[in-house]
């Protein structure tokens, strides 16, 4: 018998009369359809996205990390743990690489059929090219007082017109090691020869490292 054609009696003997009542049951709406596809979808982004966070994490990709070294205001080149420091020229060893500047100078002139190289001093510390030995400390009439310096490779340089030097004959010396000073504003010259045969001193020396 279906609910709908169902009565239900209820007896009150209590009050002397007979309660009679009736009800329906009405048909049941159907449940709303589901999207299936659209859930897939969602629940395949969500899958992938969680899948590429695994992969950035167990291999480490991302932004490329900093080396510290990279940072560091230590420069090493072979042969050379020079330290660099604000203000201060790097220096090199004059074997298959050119040298920095005697003296910081943003007035460079080659004179004497390219054999004399003047820089105008920009500061009075004077250093030396390359590593070596001074062979000699003297005065020219014409360029003033000098040290003459030679290295291992028959190579020797010439620096005219300091005030004061602070080296002696016989010294070793290293690249970068001063060498004594000249006057702010006046002129330093170079003079390079290779086993004895004037040289172009362009050739040796790294012009871009003068600019002061």
């Amino acid at each position: 018998m279906k609910l709908d054609e169902m009565k239900v009696q209820y007896d009150k003997t209590r009050d002397g009369f007979t309660k009679e009542s009736s009800f329906e049951v009405k048909p049941e709406k159907p449940l709303p359809k589901v999207d299936v596809s659209g859930i897939a979808v969602k629940i395949g982004l969500c899958a992938g996205v969680l899948a590429l966070a695994f992969i950035v994490r167990a291999f480490g990709v991302g932004a490329p990390k900093t080396d510290v070294a990279e940072a560091s205001t230590h420069t090493e080149t072979a042969g050379d743990t020079t330290e660099e420091q604000p203000g201060k020229l790097k220096y090199v060893d004059a074997t298959g690489t050119k040298w920095a500047a005697p003296v910081r100078s943003n007035d460079i002139e080659l004179l004497r059929e390219g054999q004399l190289l003047r820089f105008t001093a920009g500061a009075s510390d004077v250093f030396s090219c390359m590593d070596g030995k001074v062979l000699a400390v003297g005065t020219d009439e014409t360029l003033g007082s000098y040290v003459r310096i030679q290295n291992d490779a028959d190579c020797e340089a010439f620096y005219y017109g300091f005030d004061t030097i602070t080296v002696a004959e016989n010294a070793e010396v290293s690249a970068g090691e001063a060498l004594g000073t000249v006057g702010v504003g006046r002129s330093l010259y170079l003079r390079v020869l290779e086993k004895g045969a004037p040289q172009d001193p362009t050739a040796y020396v790294d012009l871009s490292l003068n600019r002061g």
